[in-house]
């Protein structure tokens, strides 16, 4: 009976302890005899907040969520119970983000940049973009899978069912068939450039330098004769211009020959008369010309 009793005892005793370890260990997570100060934020419905998670300042614990309102409007109203060694900067913003592998949050306060001012009690801290969770991930992990599939669904139907692998190795064949013409021409033309290189070396050769070397200088004589020739007709085209010029205007017999009217009327009378003289003559011969023999 006694055995039973203290078997009793024990087992109360460790109920009790087991039951003070865990309120003391909320208690503490609460801030245990430092209650500090209250500070607000206001998020969406969905995030996934409770009392006792943490709140952290740049990755350190600075307190705790004391309280999580939930209003009509969409907004649960949070209190943070930050503690009073530490101070929030003015330029902070606080987002929900996740808080190990178990699907718990926390609030993570973020400043811009550093900045001596702070928030003051009862202030409300706005919040930032909020880190996707575990559900958000698996959710787009999900989305993806499901369109990876649908993909792959597509393609063994495209490739498998509808023969689109057979089409793809039938123009891989005529891709290397084409390849391999086109290989053959190549080779072809190269074979007939070198033939006709060649030949060109072969009819460069056959070419005798010396005689090449004749013919340029004879065209370099001649060149120079030519223009030797040019010059000396240029200068005598100039003296017989102004042999021409002094003639039209120079006064002369010449001059007065050539640009006198009545001489050229005269010499045209002279000729015509001498023409109409032999004419006669032609016909009348012994009336101007008499020979008597003995």
């Amino acid at each position: 009976m006694k055995k039973k009793r203290d078997e009793v005892l024990v087992g109360l005793v460790i109920a009790v302890a087991v039951i003070v370890t865990v309120l003391g260990s909320l208690w503490l997570a609460r801030g245990g005899l430092s209650k500090g100060y209250p500070l607000y934020a206001k998020f969406p419905w969905g995030a996934g907040l409770k009392q006792g998670q943490p709140v952290l300042l740049v990755g350190v614990n600075v307190g705790y969520v004391d309280e999580v309102e939930l209003h009509e409007d969409g907004i649960l109203v949070t209190t943070l119970r930050i503690l009073k060694s530490y101070k929030v900067p003015i330029t902070s913003k606080a987002a929900v983000v996740p808080n190990g592998i178990f699907g718990d949050m926390a609030i993570a306060v973020t400043p811009a940049r550093p900045d001596p001012r702070s928030f003051k009690a009862g202030d409300t801290i706005p919040i930032g973009a909020s880190t996707p969770g575990i559900a958000e991930l698996t959710s787009k992990a999900d989305s993806v899978m499901r369109s990876v599939n649908a993909i792959t669904a597509a393609l063994e139907h495209e490739m498998v069912a509808s023969g689109g692998i057979h089409d793809l190795r039938n123009t891989i064949a005529a891709t290397n068939r084409l390849v391999n013409e086109f290989s053959s021409i190549a080779a072809e033309q190269s074979r007939q450039l070198s033939a006709t290189m060649t030949s060109l070396r072969r009819a460069t050769g056959a070419i005798d330098s010396a005689k090449v070397d004749s013919t340029l200088t004879n065209f370099r004589t001649a060149s120079a004769n030519l223009a030797q020739m040019s010059a000396e007709l240029k200068a005598t085209s100039g003296k017989l211009d102004a042999i021409l010029a002094k003639v039209d205007s120079g006064p002369g017999s010449a001059s007065m020959l050539i640009n006198d009217p009545g001489a050229y009327n005269d010499v045209r009378a002279l000729l015509q008369r001498m023409d109409s003289l032999i004419t006669d003559i032609k016909k009348n011969p012994k009336r101007y010309i008499n020979v008597k023999i003995f």
